[in-house]
């Protein structure tokens, strides 16, 4: 029940590619406890994000610590202003706190990034929260 096969996920990932996604997710796929529709772990989540052919994530900015393994792909990120190059099966810390945002360097091929999260610790002591940066720059809360 609690295993997670790759072939599901390239499944959704191809039933989704081409829908918009999120300006600063992209197209984010949460893994889930079958059996409560929530995170896998109370205090950990993890999911799939995919950027589009040379997409780009607008900033945003979270209290949850992120751990980020490109699964597919390359490109970088930029983390409080330092760009971080990165390729397929590369590892990259978000701390909480941290701005930061994702550019997908191929114009031809997705780039797949497995993330681990924090976030659900976080919510239950109602200590999440998210900032983005829109368009013309100003910040917005997300959540």
């Amino acid at each position: 029940m609690y295993v997670y096969r790759w072939e599901m996920m390239q499944e959704l990932i191809e039933r989704f590619k081409d829908w918009d996604g999120d300006p600063y997710e992209a197209l984010s796929i949460e893994y889930v406890d079958p059996l409560t529709g929530g995170p896998v772990f109370k205090t950990m989540t993890f999911f799939v994000q995919v950027l589009r052919p040379g997409e780009k994530t607008l900033p945003v900015r979270q209290t949850a610590s992120l751990l980020v393994a490109p699964f597919e792909g390359r490109g970088h990120s930029i983390i409080d202003g330092k760009r971080f190059d990165w390729q397929a099966f590369d590892n990259l810390a978000v701390p909480g706190g941290s701005w930061f945002e994702h550019v997908n360097g191929d114009n031809r091929q997705p780039a797949i990034l497995f993330v681990a999260s924090d976030e659900p610790a976080l919510k239950c002591f109602h200590l999440f929260k998210k900032w983005g940066r829109d368009a013309a720059g100003s910040i917005v809360k997300i959540a």
